[in-house]
């Protein structure tokens, strides 16, 4: 027993020690370091051969150029597995790297004479082929084992070797092919070609116009299932082709006698990206579907929401608006359902009207609603405080800041209400406080968030620099709490304080910046192009001037409509501005104004 027992604990041993060995040899293989890992594994094959390491002992034979041995080794394990055609292959490799080319290509016949169609078969012999780079031969075993199984099927993997083959059509082909098999695979096929897409993060327009090209057949085919025209909606949607995406999602709609909710996830989208007109029209296609819908209520709402975000380029009548408010209210009533609506409208009220009492009333009405949901009734918090922050009442509208960001710590509204008490700390002058609190939001998970507290912590910075700059800022800060309560007046009479105490102060462009957006407001174009042009020509070398010739170009391309304005103004953030965030939607829309076919690739502006 004694023995018996030693005798255990010296094949665990020496087992371990080849473990060992076998690992420290596949780390030189891994390294690059052929020679050093075909010393170890040379003993270990003397000791007792193991499949284990075949593949990094023969790889490293290869690496080496010791043919004569690794056909050996190959011929060794092919006569282990004689089922296995993927060793044989690799006698054929050895063999054509080695000059014998006749020699290699009979060994090649009579592998793929031995197909069987098996999938495993047909897979493992691929990927042996795949290993090697020899993208041709692995292709062929898979058309090969689909003529000798039809219930045999490799689409995903022959896509992937048309790419390693350039072969760019015949993958989108096979990919789309694999969708109509099996629509489980929609996850699979939209993510392989968003990977296409995206080109290695440059976009090209040859890849869009391939995949639409090979996806309309598909599309036309189409009659129960919707597969391909979601993936056409979404090709859309990642071209920012936002038009031609409603056209579709509304086509399907209507085929397939929906309730719109493709559609009205479209609006949603199109309100995010701000493209608000094309939201209303989408979301009027919802509520057209009827009272009895269930996004009914959402798609009116959000249609006025929409309809408010764009009073100030429409020159819409208010009063109108204020109306359709009124109206939708006594339709859907004041219900724990319409509560964001009731939100909204207050907004409205306060933001537009200037009504603000009205809106107070209002969502004091709101917050009383019966069971309203304690994340509507923080959105309401935030907006009366924001009332209250109009009327000058800054302690209330602090109270009810610091209770949503109590209640929602963690929550992206609750960073919005620490956001919002750290803009009163700025405007109050308290920059260190503000600070302190906007270094924490930097870290939002909100995006949009982030930004404007990264926004505001570089403001402050960055003209907190001067002995004298302080005062500067207080005046600036102060003139910002007048432009939120939309005392433009004041708010530009103490913007030209700052720049005439204090002539060519860093602020100077900000000021300018802060101007046109009040006579944006108050629909002055004239002085809003004056104000950007200020910054262009005297404050070029600064951060806002790429961002002051953007909003100059959007201004003469979709509000003046001046194309050819707009287009020099495009062209010179191309030219001047090439690092600008900028840049990508510029040339874009300089190349659409020039009339340039996007469908024929372009490397010029």
């Amino acid at each position: 027993m004694r023995l018996l027992f030693v005798f255990m604990l010296i094949s665990l041993f020496a087992s371990g020690q080849q473990q060992a060995e076998q690992k420290l040899a596949y780390q030189y293989y891994i390294n690059g370091e052929y020679d050093k890992a075909i010393s170890i594994y040379e003993e270990l094959n003397k000791e007792r051969f193991s499949i284990a390491y075949y593949i990094p002992y023969f790889g490293s034979l290869l690496k080496t150029e010791q043919y004569k041995q690794a056909e050996g080794l190959a011929k060794k394990v092919s006569k282990i597995y004689p089922n296995s055609l993927s060793y044989q292959l690799e006698v054929g490799l050895v063999q054509q790297k080695s000059g014998y080319i006749k020699k290699a290509d009979r060994t090649f016949k009579k592998i793929f004479k031995n197909l069987t169609g098996q999938q495993s078969q047909a897979i493992n012999l691929a990927n042996t082929f795949s290993r090697y780079e020899m993208y041709s031969d692995a292709l062929r075993v898979y058309l090969l084992s689909e003529k000798l199984n039809i219930n045999s099927n490799f689409g995903t993997q022959k896509a992937q070797l048309y790419a390693h083959l350039g072969k760019m059509d015949l993958m989108i082909v096979e990919y789309l092919d694999e969708l109509k098999r099996n629509s489980k695979k929609k996850k699979i096929v939209f993510t392989k070609i968003q990977l296409f897409l995206n080109n290695d993060g440059i976009k090209s327009e040859f890849n869009y116009q391939l995949v639409k090209k090979k996806l309309l057949p598909f599309v036309r085919e189409e009659k129960a299932r919707t597969d391909f025209s979601d993936l056409l909606i979404w090709l859309f949607m990642q071209n920012e082709q936002y038009e031609m995406a409603f056209i579709q999602a509304k086509s399907l709609d209507k085929r397939t006698d929906s309730d719109g909710e493709g559609v009205f996830d479209l609006a949603e989208t199109f309100l995010d990206k701000q493209y608000y007109d094309l939201a209303i029209d989408a979301y009027e296609y919802v509520i057209e579907k009827g009272e009895n819908n269930f996004l009914f209520i959402k798609a009116n709402i959000n249609r006025l929401y929409a309809k408010t975000k764009i009073l100030n380029s429409t020159n819409q009548d208010l009063n109108v608006l204020d109306d359709e408010y009124k109206k939708l209210i006594s339709l859907l009533g004041e219900t724990r359902n319409t509560v964001l609506l009731l939100s909204n409208y207050a907004h409205f009220k306060a933001f537009y009207l200037h009504d603000l009492l009205s809106a107070e009333a209002i969502l004091l009405s709101a917050m009383d609603v019966v069971g309203i949901d304690e994340y509507d009734l923080a959105e309401c918090k935030l907006e009366y405080a924001d009332v209250q922050l109009l009327l000058g009442n800054i302690w209330e509208s602090l109270l009810y800041y610091s209770q949503v960001e109590k209640d929602f710590k963690e929550n992206p509204i609750g960073h919005q209400a620490k956001l919002r008490r750290a803009k009163i700390a700025y405007y109050q002058g308290d920059f260190d406080w503000a600070q302190a609190q906007l270094g924490t939001l930097k870290a939002s998970t909100s995006k949009l968030i982030a930004n404007d507290a990264m926004d505001l912590s570089l403001l402050i910075i960055d003209n907190l620099n001067l002995d004298t700059s302080s005062i500067a800022m207080h005046m600036f800060a102060a003139a910002d709490l007048l432009f939120y309560q939309q005392n433009y007046e004041k708010a530009i009479t103490k913007y030209d304080s700052v720049i005439t105490i204090f002539p060519g102060h860093t602020l100077s462009d900000e000021i300018y910046m802060r101007k046109a957006e009040i006579y944006m407001q108050l629909n002055n174009t004239e002085m809003v192009l004056k104000m950007y042009d200020k910054i262009v020509t005297d404050w070029n070398f600064d951060i806002l001037a790429d961002d002051a010739l953007y909003s100059m170009a959007k201004l003469y391309d979709r509000i003046l409509i001046n194309p050819e304005k707009a287009m020099d103004l495009y062209e010179k953030i191309l030219l001047e501005h090439s690092s600008s965030i900028f840049v990508a939607e510029a040339r874009k829309r300089f190349r659409s104004l020039r009339g340039d076919n996007l469908n024929e690739k372009n490397d010029n502006l």
